[in-house]
């Protein structure tokens, strides 16, 4: 399948990227794959298991690695500890640097599936006892300081922040959660999953701040205690704090090459950009969204792998002259939390109506949100049977919406929220 004498570049070493490159070798791409796979120097891994499972020791770096199904044919090379460190704004081209070298590399397709890197304020970064999670490295950072049972502090409680908690709780170490509203996940479930979470928090042991911002953070040293700095005025101290405070795009190597980088990089409907041979996949991609109207990134596992799948079969359509599909997956994700699991599936931004009912063995909430009487999300915590028969609801009470559909495709701006909204489902306190 294609030219023997075409080049794809794939930029991004995680779990977009990895299916990219999968899934071409899968499908018999004849070409030459570049796969430039980061800086962090190391194979495919899950991240999801990083603030759960790798946490609370229950698996290794070994065992999260990403798996393999074949070994990489001899016309692809990995280029690990390298990163797309500019694209050409005039040429198909990027250049690639790794220590001190660079390297240009031409291209007949460019998958960007670069992602995101952890928000961290400038006034915080390299603060010794101050730690973010993104990587295998953040994690195993913060694994090796468990051994000295560090009072910590987790300073955000969106889904990576609360999963910390209760993650450090399982632990059995004194955590303390800061909430910047009144709920913890409430930008991502709503006040109602908000509210229980929060009493699982409590019930687990772990004390919060609500309504609270840090405004500053100092360190003794690298065993010193971290004082905290709160918006109210008042200051603690802790061995360790952890940064939960959300992620940012990782594509300020495209700027002045002409994309949308807007938040994250846009696309049509189709996964690709203004520049046709160029792609994007995973929580970079910033796409509209066919069934729900409107654009979004979504930083969620199994959209990823989805896209990605999606992103070479939209590249393939465009060189067999076939009119690229859209991507109209359902998103979903889920958070496990004190031997509870929270899922979702739909994308809630927007609605105007919310039910609450019970299912599952436990009778824990279950939540349904609608739009204008059309349910466009639905999540519950242990009841997974629940939510995932709605997903086939909301995709069929959404494709018969009267703004369903439209073809976007050559125009990434179409469907742009207003400035200023984030289309991120992973909110956290900034």
């Amino acid at each position: 399948m294609g030219d023997t004498s075409q080049t794809i570049v794939v930029a991004g070493g995680s779990l977009a990227g990895h299916t990219v490159v999968t899934e071409l070798e899968r499908r018999g791409f004849a070409g030459r794959i570049v796969w430039v796979r980061g800086q962090e120097g190391t194979a495919p891994y899950s991240r999801p298991a990083l603030s759960k499972e790798l946490i609370q020791g229950k698996v290794t770096a070994e065992t999260i690695r990403l798996p393999v199904q074949r070994p990489y044919g001899p016309r692809t090379r990995i280029m690990d500890g390298a990163v797309c460190a500019r694209l050409d704004p005039h040429a198909d081209r990027v250049l690639v640097t790794r220590a001190s070298r660079e390297e240009r590399i031409s291209f007949d397709a460019l998958f960007v599936c670069t992602g995101t890197n952890a928000r961290v304020p400038r006034a915080f970064a390299g603060l010794p006892g101050v730690h973010s999670l993104r990587t295998l490295a953040d994690a195993e950072r913060i694994k090796e300081r468990l051994a000295v049972r560090p009072r910590t502090v987790v300073v955000g409680a969106g889904l990576v922040g609360s999963e910390m908690a209760a993650s450090l709780r399982s632990c059995e170490l004194p955590v303390e959660l800061i909430v910047q509203g009144q709920l913890p996940m409430e930008a991502v479930f709503g006040a109602e999953l908000g509210r229980f979470c929060l009493e699982q928090h409590h019930a687990n042991g772990v004390t919060t701040r609500l309504g609270t911002t840090v405004t500053a953070l100092s360190s003794a040293g690298p065993r010193g205690p971290v004082t905290l700095t709160y918006d109210d005025g008042r200051e603690s101290t802790a061995d360790m704090v952890v940064l939960g405070l959300g992620a940012v795009t990782s594509c300020d190597w495209l700027d002045g090459c002409g994309l949308d980088l807007s938040d994250g990089l846009g696309c049509d409907e189709t996964l690709r950009t203004v520049r046709p041979n160029i792609l994007a996949a995973g929580d970079v991609a910033n796409w509209r969204h066919p069934l729900f109207g409107h654009r979004m990134r979504v930083e969620h596992w199994s959209n990823a792998s989805a896209q990605a799948r999606h992103a070479v079969e939209s590249w393939l359509a465009g060189q067999e002259d076939r009119r690229p599909p859209a991507f109209a997956d359902v998103p979903y994700f889920w958070s496990d939390q004190y031997g509870l699991k929270y899922q979702m599936v739909g994308h809630a931004r927007g609605h105007d109506e919310v039910h609450v009912e019970e299912a599952g063995a436990g009778g824990y909430p279950f939540v349904t949100y609608l739009r204008e009487g059309r349910i466009v999300a639905a999540a519950g915590v242990n009841a997974p049977r629940a939510v995932m028969r709605m997903k086939a609801r909301i995709q069929a009470e959404l494709a018969e919406a009267p703004s369903a559909g439209g073809s976007s495709a050559g125009d990434p701006s179409a469907g742009a929220p207003p400035a200023g909204e984030t289309t991120s489902e992973e909110v956290y306190a900034r």
